[in-house]
């Protein structure tokens, strides 16, 4: 693991997540994909609470078990940064806001975000 991610940066503009080190270096940049109009992701600041290598998410009008590598960033888990593999498998690309909230990744980068940053890590989500 990682000693270096220090703080995550979601960019709803861009719908890019950047990862920065102790320095606030750019380790990676990471296209995502965050909550739709109806549904957007909040704004702020908050941290890594929970992590889950696969969980099942559930909403208002929706159940996705499976959903890998989920890091959660509220107390109540609604809003969460994971994988989304039905986005890929659908051919929908990430950079365009498509979910109920979350910060949704391509499966690959989630799986690098979540085994290189610890529970504790600063989040920054901002417009």
């Amino acid at each position: 693991m990682l000693d270096l991610i220090a703080t995550l940066v979601v960019d709803l503009s861009d719908q890019k997540l950047t990862v920065l080190d102790t320095q606030d270096n750019i380790v990676r940049v990471i296209p995502v994909s965050t909550g739709k109009a109806s549904t957007p992701t909040p704004t702020g600041h908050a941290s890594v609470i929970t992590k889950y290598r696969s969980v099942t998410m559930r909403g208002r009008n929706y159940v996705a078990p499976g959903v890998p590598y989920a890091m959660c960033i509220t107390a109540n888990e609604l809003i969460c940064m994971h994988g989304a593999p039905w986005q890929e498998d659908a051919g929908q690309s990430f950079g365009v806001p498509r979910s109920n909230g979350c910060v949704r990744m391509p499966t690959t980068q989630a799986r690098w975000l979540f085994e290189n940053t610890r529970k504790g890590t600063k989040v920054i989500i901002q417009g």
